[in-house]
């Protein structure tokens, strides 16, 4: 007796694995996302039915793997599992997936590239900026992100100025921050003489 499995509607098993390529530093980390991405190796028969027990599931499916690999491929793993995850477990992936990657990973930033942390923390601030808040999505994504002490770890000096520079002007609202206080103190300062 022989069995069809080409017709519509036939289920294999769903096997959850990956598959790592080597992926050579000098690379932008898009690139290394993109190849992460695409080795990832998964069933998506009835995925995402239950967005957030199953982007649990893919999320625990990815740990073990992490454990195993350079921190570069780590991260660009985590951000390529996470564009797997639906948008409407965005907060499980916030926590369980980027906050869990930044404390568990906390010595990744010092031998990541200032590029790859910047790309991790536009990444996180892209998603905050562009999908609602729910379930603590916002304050979990901004604690998973590099720090400025971290993301300009190793960095030249003017590297580091530049960064900072750029997180300020990244955010009106900080920028309008210290633009107010700078006035402030201009004011002071005037009044004094």
């Amino acid at each position: 007796m022989s069995y069809h499995t080409n017709y519509i509607g036939y289920k294999q098993n769903a096997n959850i694995g990956t598959k790592f390529i080597p992926i050579y530093t000098g690379e932008p980390i898009s690139s290394v996302i993109a190849t992460a991405g695409a080795t990832l190796i998964a069933s998506w028969n009835d995925w995402f039915t239950r967005p957030a027990f199953d982007a649990n599931r893919l999320i625990n499916s990815v740990k073990p793997q992490l454990a195993n690999i350079d921190a570069r491929q780590r991260l660009a793993l985590v951000l390529a599992t996470s564009q797997k995850i639906s948008p409407r477990a965005r907060d499980v992936g916030a926590e369980n997936l980027f906050l869990w990657y930044k404390n568990t990973y906390n010595e990744d930033y010092k031998v990541l590239s200032i590029e790859d942390k910047d790309y991790y923390n536009k990444f996180l601030a892209t998603a905050i900026q562009t999908q609602a808040d729910g379930n603590n999505f916002w304050a979990n994504s901004q604690r998973a992100m590099f720090t400025n002490q971290e993301l300009n770890f190793n960095a030249n000096p003017v590297e580091a100025a530049s960064n900072i520079l750029s997180n300020v002007t990244k955010s009106t609202s900080s920028l309008l921050l210290y633009i107010g206080i700078g006035l402030g103190l201009f004011l002071i300062l005037k009044k004094k003489k």
